[in-house]
């Protein structure tokens, strides 16, 4: 028979056993965290901040950045065989856009989330025959901010496509979603600059009219990293007027290899030979293959980053500084003195003190952190947009050769009859489109000598079997 003590003795030895699992575990997790780091973080650090966040461990957040920064915006969807590639002129892009999970913060704005695992994006994708719309996928392990908060509510177990709310949407006009199509990319290229988003005030109208695309694939060398492969080609010849031969040439000749910032420069595979493990060998050829998910109900988890093994030989990383979720730390230099408090001194009975004015003490704030706000809605000035192309010719006809010159004349002058480049909104017309009417007929005017007959004696008629010059006039 057990005793109190006995119960009590493995009641303790329990909650240790337990406890030391967690730790392992956590250990663990912890681990494997900074082992994706490890790969990211000597190539990242000039470009931003990293910071060990609440339970996701360390996070990077780009610093040089525009206010309006959000990720997936500044570049163009390019279309592949193995899905869509987002072509950005941002350094860090071939790593941010690839592997690990971007997820919004109150503290840092939009922070990402390492990842060992490649994939051609780590977006959602929404489309209508009006608008196309694409988001970030979170982590698995993701808990959203309040104001992230998806319509019914968050609860532990909630499906991750329910926790893509609005605020992680960018949408763009259909039309101008193929961004210079068959010609090098350029800052005129950019959802950033095209003046085509979709302001954000409309959302709620868009949203509900757009569908979501729950076509799931995985590539040929990880079957178990599940992704979406975004618009269907067929689906975008047709909103953007644009031959679906075309797109299917484009995909079989260009290599991926050619695109700005989708796989590492040579000089990073150089100086970190482990990323070169960690990219697979179809994908540095600029070849792979996508293949759909047969059974959609077993995808559980998208945009996986711990499909793949992690690359041997490592290297260490130093510590990051250890950051609680919702609390904004105050730099030493923004802080106030601590004084001590002074003794009090002996005062005489019935001495009420004199009330001062006290002057309003204001406390630094610390400045917010770029990156957090909605996409911007800024259309360019149509005199920048002229030099950024002028100058994007001048590098051409250095680099290209006078063939592809004209071949991207011919292409760029399709680009232009498809209406890809529309006129800002609130912006008039130079000269209206002629418009064909129909010539409507008027009624007949009264002749203008009629006072003068009202004037002059009214004459007879003259009698006889022909007919009279001019016909009576009736109501007299």
């Amino acid at each position: 028979m057990s005793t109190p003590l006995g119960k009590a003795k493995f009641r303790s030895w329990a909650i240790f056993l337990l406890a030391g699992v967690l730790a392992l575990s956590l250990a663990g997790g912890a681990w494997a965290a900074y082992e994706d780091v490890a790969m990211f973080y000597e190539e990242l650090a000039p470009y931003g901040n990293w910071v060990d966040y609440g339970n996701y461990g360390p996070v990077w957040y780009p610093s040089r950045v525009s206010e309006n920064w959000r990720p997936y915006l500044d570049g163009r969807w390019v279309p592949t065989e193995g899905g869509w590639v987002f072509e950005t002129p941002e350094p860090w892009g071939w790593a941010t856009y690839h592997y690990g999970n971007w997820m919004p913060t109150p503290e840092y704005g939009w922070v990402w989330c390492p990842g060992r695992t490649w994939y051609p994006s780590t977006a959602a994708w929404r489309t209508s025959n009006d608008y196309i719309g694409w988001a970030p996928i979170p982590p698995p392990n993701y808990v959203p901010p309040p104001a992230y908060y998806p319509p019914g509510g968050y609860y532990p177990g909630i499906s991750p496509l329910e926790l893509i709310t609005a605020p992680f949407w960018i949408f763009a006009q259909a039309v101008n979603f193929l961004l210079g199509f068959g010609s090098p990319f350029g800052p005129a290229y950019s959802y950033y600059n095209c003046g085509c988003l979709v302001p954000f005030a409309t959302y709620p109208t868009i949203f509900p009219r757009t569908a979501f695309l729950y076509d799931f694939y995985y590539p040929a060398f990880a079957p178990g990293a599940y992704f979406f492969f975004g618009p269907s080609f067929p689906f975008v010849s047709r909103v953007c007027n644009i031959p679906i031969v075309r797109i299917n040439t484009f995909v079989r000749e260009v290599n991926v290899v050619r695109f700005k910032n989708v796989l590492p420069p040579a000089a990073v595979l150089e100086r970190r030979p482990f990323l070169r493990e960690a990219l697979p060998k179809e994908v540095r050829q600029g070849r792979w293959q996508a293949r759909r998910a047969e059974d959609p109900a077993r995808v559980q988890r998208l945009a996986r980053p711990d499909v793949a093994r992690p690359p041997r030989d490592l290297p260490r990383v130093p510590k990051v500084e250890r950051v609680a979720p919702g609390v904004r730390e105050v730099p030493e230099r923004l802080r106030p003195p601590v004084r001590e408090p002074r003794p009090e001194r002996a005062r005489p009975e019935g001495f009420v003190p004199r009330e001062r004015p006290r002057p309003e003490v204001r406390r630094p704030e610390v400045p917010e952190r770029r990156g957090l706000h909605l996409p911007p809605q800024a259309v360019p000035e149509d005199r920048a947009v002229r030099d950024q192309l002028r100058q994007q010719r001048r590098l051409e006809q250095r680099q290209v050769p006078r063939e592809q010159q004209r071949q991207f004349q011919r292409q760029e002058q399709d680009l232009r009859r498809q209406e890809i480049f529309r006129t800002p909104r609130g912006a008039r017309p130079e000269t209206p489109p002629p418009r064909m009417e129909r010539q409507q007929l008027q009624p007949r005017q009264a002749p203008a000598v009629r006072q003068e007959r009202q004037a002059a004696p009214r004459q007879a008629p003259p009698r006889g079997p022909g007919r009279s010059e001019s016909p009576p006039e009736r109501g007299r």
